[in-house]
Parts: C-alpha cells; sequence; structure tokens
C-alpha cells in the first residue's frame, strides 16, 4: 500500500472507530460485534506500525494502554474544584431554595429557579481538559486546586473521546465509576492472590485511576459520567448535559427536569429505593438550578457553590466506640483481626463488629482500643473502619499488635508467598488447628456448599462444642433424637434440620467440591473444574499439567488441589462422605436450547432462587451474566424486575418467566 493511500485508510479506521466506540460505549447501541471491533482495530495498529508516521497518541490503538510511570505529577486546576454542601432532609432542601431565593432578590432577581435532579455517582471525580477538541490532560480533584495528572489512564477509558466533535476548548467534569459485578470479579481475583479486597466501587474506581501502570486501567472496565462544563455559553444545566453528548460522552440517562423541589423529592424518593437495582454505586441526588445566570449571580460560599447541593440517601455510614480487637482464624488458616463495637446503627441494622482486613491495615489506620471510629458497609455487606477520629482519642488508648502465635492452637504464624508477593494476611499453618476445623465445618454446610438450612454459623459451633459433630461426615449421623432435648430446640426444628440434612444428600459436584474448603477453589472454580473433568474420581486423579490447564483454574490452583486429595485424613473424609452423598454431574449438555445461550436473571421467581436458576441453566450449556446487553439471548423475569428489564425491551431480548426457562429443558 501506497502512503497516501495509507494515510486515507488510517483517518478513515480512525473515523469509523470512533462512531462505534460512541454508538457502543454512550448510546449503549452498538452496531458490530466486538469482534469486529477487534478486527478494525488490528488493521489500524499494523498500518501505524508500517506508517509509523501517521501514528500519535489519540489514535484509538493507544488505548491499551502505555508504559508505566514511576509517579503521578502535580497538576494546578484551571478553575477550581468544589464539592457541593449536603443536605439530608427535605426540610433541609427547602432551607436552602428559601437561602438561594432571599439572596437573588436582595440582587433584585425574582426569578424562581427549575432544577435539574442528577445522581450522585459513588466515584472518583475528574478533570478533563480539551483544547481545540483535543483531550490534553485528565486529573484528579486533589484537594480542589491541585490534583495529579493520569491523563495516560484515562486514554484508555472508552467512553471517553479523545477527540471531540468540534473543535472547542472545554473543560469537562466527570465522574469515575466501576460496577459492582467488576469489583465482584476483581476481588474474587484478589482473594486466591490473598490480597487485600476492594472494600467498595469507589475505591476500586479510585485505586484502578490512580495505578501507575496504564496497561491495569485499561483491563479494568473503568467508565464515566460527564456531567459538567467549565467554560462556553450555556444558559441552562440541561443544555450542558445534552451537549456533552453531542460530545460524544457518556452522559448519565437518569436525570430530569423538576420544575420545583417537590419533583425534585419524588425524584429522591424513587431512586431512594431502586438505588440498588443499578450496576454502580449511589449515595445521593445532586440538586442544580437549572439557569445558569441564576446558578452564577448565587456565586459560591467558602468552600461549594450555591446553586447545587447533593441531597444524600439514608446514611450507609456511622460512627463507634472500639471496645476490643480480637482475632479469628479462618478455614484457610488466615488471620484476620475483628473490631468489638458499642452497638450502633448502620444501613438499617445494628452492628457490633466489623473487620480490620489484617495487620497492615491496622498500622494504615493508625487505630487503637477505645477510639471512636468510622465505619461503612463493605460492598453493603460487612462492616468495615475506614477511619479514626484521633482528636477524640483517650489517654488510655491501648495499641494493638497481632498476636505472634494461632489463638486456638498456638502455632507460630507467618506470611506465605503468594506468586510473587508476599500475603497481607498472617497464616496458622498447622493443619490440624481447631479453628480451621471448626471453619471447615462452618463453609462446609453454607448455602453454596452443601445448603444445609438450620446449620447456622452459632448452631454447628455449639454442636461442634458438645460433640455432636466432629467433622463434616459426622453431620450426616444426627438423629432427631439427639437434636430435640436440646435448649432452645424441639421437636419441629429437629425434624427441619434433619429434613434439610436428608435433602443436601444429592448434591452437584461444583457444590461438593467447593464445600470441601479447598484453598483457592471458590465458587466458581468449583464449577469450571466440575464441568472439564466431570467426576470427582476424575479430578482426584488428574495430574498437575491436567488440573493447570483448565481455562479458569491455573497453577496455584492446580498445586492446592493435588495437595489436598494427597492428604491421608482428606481422603478419609471423602469416603466417609461418600457413604451419605451423592454426587451429580454437571457437565454442560450439548445440542439443547440452552447451549451458547446466555442469560440475565432479574427480580424474584415463583419457585426457584436466582442460583438454583443459575445453576439449570449452566447445567444444560447456557451461560448466566449480571448485565445486559446486545449479546444477551434471554432476560429470565420474576417479580419486581427492576430497570433491567427496560434494558432487555430496549434491546429486543426476549423475556421469559421461570416457567417457560423449565420448558426450554
Amino acid at each position: 500500500m501506497k502512503k497516501e493511500e495509507a494515510k486515507k485508510r488510517i483517518e478513515e479506521l480512525r473515523h469509523l472507530l470512533e462512531r462505534h466506540r460512541v454508538l457502543y460505549h454512550v448510546h449503549d447501541n452498538p452496531e458490530i460485534s466486538d469482534e469486529v471491533y477487534d478486527s478494525l482495530i488490528k488493521e489500524l495498529a499494523s498500518l501505524e506500525e508500517i506508517f509509523p508516521e501517521y501514528l500519535n497518541n489519540l489514535s484509538p490503538t493507544r488505548r491499551v494502554g502505555g508504559d508505566p510511570i514511576s509517579k503521578f505529577q502535580k497538576v494546578s486546576h484551571t478553575f477550581r474544584q468544589w464539592s457541593f454542601d449536603n443536605v439530608f432532609s427535605y426540610e433541609e432542601l427547602l432551607d436552602w431554595e428559601e437561602r438561594n431565593v432571599t439572596l437573588l432578590k436582595k440582587k433584585d432577581i425574582n426569578k424562581k429557579p427549575s432544577y435539574v435532579a442528577e445522581l450522585k455517582i459513588d466515584g472518583l471525580k475528574v478533570v478533563l481538559t480539551y483544547e481545540k477538541g483535543i483531550l490534553i490532560r485528565a486529573a484528579t480533584r486533589g484537594n480542589g486546586e491541585i490534583g495529579e495528572d493520569i491523563t495516560e489512564n484515562i486514554k484508555t477509558v472508552k467512553s471517553i473521546p479523545l477527540i471531540l466533535s468540534k473543535s472547542v476548548s472545554i473543560i469537562v467534569i466527570g465522574e469515575a465509576w466501576i460496577r459492582h459485578q467488576d469489583l465482584e470479579k476483581i476481588n474474587k481475583e484478589r482473594v486466591s492472590l490473598g490480597l487485600q479486597l476492594y472494600a467498595n466501587t469507589r475505591n476500586l474506581a479510585a485505586g484502578t485511576l490512580r495505578q501507575l501502570d496504564p496497561k491495569v486501567v485499561a483491563r479494568r472496565n473503568i467508565r464515566i459520567y460527564a456531567y459538567d462544563i467549565e467554560g462556553g455559553n450555556y444558559k441552562t444545566q440541561e443544555e450542558e448535559l445534552n451537549t456533552l453528548k453531542e460530545f460524544g460522552f457518556l452522559v448519565n440517562k437518569d436525570w430530569k427536569y423538576c420544575k420545583s423541589l417537590e419533583e425534585v423529592q419524588k425524584f429522591y424518593d424513587a431512586w431512594t429505593k431502586k438505588r440498588g437495582n443499578e450496576d454502580y454505586g449511589i449515595d445521593g441526588v445532586v440538586v442544580k438550578i437549572n439557569e445558569r445566570e441564576l446558578w452564577d449571580a448565587l456565586g459560591f460560599t467558602a468552600k461549594s457553590p450555591r446553586g447545587g447541593i447533593a441531597y444524600k440517601f439514608p446514611a450507609t455510614e456511622s460512627s463507634a466506640k472500639l471496645l476490643d480487637i480480637k482475632v479469628q482464624v479462618g478455614r484457610t488458616g488466615a488471620i484476620t483481626p475483628v473490631a468489638m463495637l458499642e452497638p450502633t446503627l448502620l444501613a438499617g441494622s445494628v452492628v457490633s463488629r466489623a473487620t480490620l482486613h489484617n495487620e497492615d491495615e491496622i498500622k494504615r489506620l493508625d487505630i487503637k482500643i477505645g477510639d471512636t471510629v468510622a465505619l461503612r458497609k463493605a460492598g453493603d455487606v460487612i462492616p468495615e473502619i475506614f477511619s479514626v477520629f484521633k482528636e477524640l482519642r483517650p489517654k488510655n488508648a491501648k495499641p494493638f499488635a497481632m498476636p505472634k502465635n494461632c489463638p486456638s492452637c498456638g502455632s507460630f504464624l507467618k506470611r506465605i508467598n503468594i506468586g510473587k508477593e508476599l500475603s497481607a494476611a498472617l497464616y496458622c499453618l498447622n493443619k490440624s488447628c481447631p479453628a480451621k476445623h471448626l471453619e471447615g465445618l462452618i463453609h462446609f454446610v453454607s448455602k453454596k456448599g452443601m445448603n444445609i438450612e438450620g446449620l447456622g454459623e452459632k448452631i454447628i459451633e455449639t454442636f461442634h462444642e458438645i460433640g455432636l459433630i466432629t467433622d463434616q461426615a459426622s453431620i450426616y449421623d444426627l438423629k432427631k433424637e439427639d437434636i430435640e432435648p436440646l435448649e432452645g430446640f424441639g421437636e419441629k426444628s429437629a425434624e427441619n434440620i434433619i429434613k434439610s440434612i436428608e435433602t443436601s444428600k444429592n448434591v452437584p459436584l461444583n457444590r461438593f467440591l467447593y464445600s470441601l474448603g479447598i484453598h483457592h477453589v471458590g465458587e466458581e472454580t468449583a464449577k469450571d473444574l466440575a464441568r472439564h473433568f466431570g467426576t470427582l474420581e476424575n479430578i482426584i486423579k488428574a495430574s498437575f499439567d491436567e488440573l493447570a490447564n483448565v481455562s479458569g483454574v491455573g497453577e496455584k490452583v492446580g498445586e492446592s488441589v493435588i495437595e489436598f486429595f494427597k492428604e491421608k485424613k482428606n481422603k478419609e473424609l471423602i469416603n466417609k462422605l461418600l457413604k451419605h452423598i451423592s454426587i451429580e454431574s454437571i457437565q454442560k449438555k450439548t445440542g439443547g436450547k440452552l447451549n451458547g445461550k446466555t442469560f440475565v436473571i432479574t427480580g424474584t421467581l415463583p419457585t426457584l432462587s436466582r442460583e438454583e436458576a443459575k445453576e439449570i441453566i449452566e447445567a444444560n450449556g447456557g451461560h448466566v451474566v449480571g448485565s445486559v446487553s446486545s449479546k444477551t439471548d434471554y432476560l429470565l423475569a420474576g417479580e419486581n424486575a427492576g430497570s433491567k428489564l427496560g434494558e432487555a425491551k430496549k434491546y429486543n431480548i426476549k423475556i421469559i418467566s421461570e416457567q417457560e426457562l423449565l420448558e426450554m429443558i
């Protein structure tokens, strides 16, 4: 190909790829498959390699990430980056409006404002600077005046245009976020590596954009909602949002023009109920005066614009006094420090315990017994401490040191090598540690394991303490007359436990594998192993190479599986269990209607739990994902289906009921 032909082809490819980027990441309406898009990228990269004189940093091929940097450079913002004041009730919102109207009247402006209500995304603020339509810099908010240059990382984010559709010089403000399902996926990987987990999607988004290696950012599915323009002549906030979409930015579709605060309150009430249905974290509603002239006339306080306010949802964070720190031993031997708190209300429930993760986290927080601490729900499930009010620290506050020996068996604790990294947690390496044994029993009966209802953590502890159960197999020796005489039990509760134990005797291979508590074998890895090998016998006989080469497994899992089945006591346990349990294969069926089909499950199904429906689909060759896209084949919908139902209708995806699913297999 001649140079002029190559130049023309390169320009055409870049223009085409940008068009399809906008269709996919902004309008959520892809016209071509990922495979076709990737092939166009491949062709462009090939031409740029042959004709490097036409390569530039704004090419779509540069989104894969450049070379790592040693540190982030500090940059000064052209406009100070303010943060909004907060209100927590409708009365406070009305007070805010009254203050603004009074101030406007003092300026001889008698016009009452209208509003735009936008979802307050729980992410990381980013500042994007464009000169003549070209992205020249991206930065974090920092302290509002100085941030950090994250340009190379932002270039990997496909929802951000590198070149605008118009040659304008503007500064765009956005919120970087990441999906809940991506958080779960990344945390599963970190669990298998023994690394500290990200507490929520906000922490993951912030941690990702502050990676020194842009290639790490490129691998994570960061998205950015644009919501504000600094510079330019825009009369309303509505106009700004529409302009951002025209320029090729991703703009959250769930904003609303409101004539009054009554309409804002309706918007707020609706999203208070359904905020948990979205792929991203939402912690409130941002209310902005729509008219730019009124916004400008109101100006700023010392720290915030008067024309906007953050109307926060009911608190998911709280404070409490730290009474003590205890350590617990997990089934893998990991030692976790647990904070014992004065009971406090958090996200609608009373909590008295919170995780401190590991020794490094305690040092980072500089936490002492007696401190007043701030806590939140980590991933909306487990409370965690995230800061300390040192100004409230009492004189008799006691420092905490992790024990050198296991609190259960007395064995020496140590960090272990996990890949190329040293684990953040200390481990008890005694294979006969009683605490590890008890945690193994609790794990065995859990919902994702043998799913024995009625045998919760406290009951397992009690039964173990009085010698009623000694190992996993002994659970199947329990009789009604063993349980009924115990304090707190009766005939009915004893019958229910025995019935649940009987039900668990028929179990899919993947759940049985998971229940054994093999190190590094989580829910998904257990499925990968079960599908590949088909039977427990095949897994036990498998060589290291056979295990390590299974998709989704790898060397660490292979080593762990080999070691587990090599131990004499584990062999004996499995032999005892197999006298009671019938293991079902979950190998995929081929040629059926579900083979190769992708499903999304939403709402409450009539008889099946979501987990049961997922198992049925996967056992018949289907694949279950968390969010709707153009590649989804079916939406399995129950009551209160939420936003996914609307997404499915938009893509013309077939919506089926539980009964229709069962008729398909």
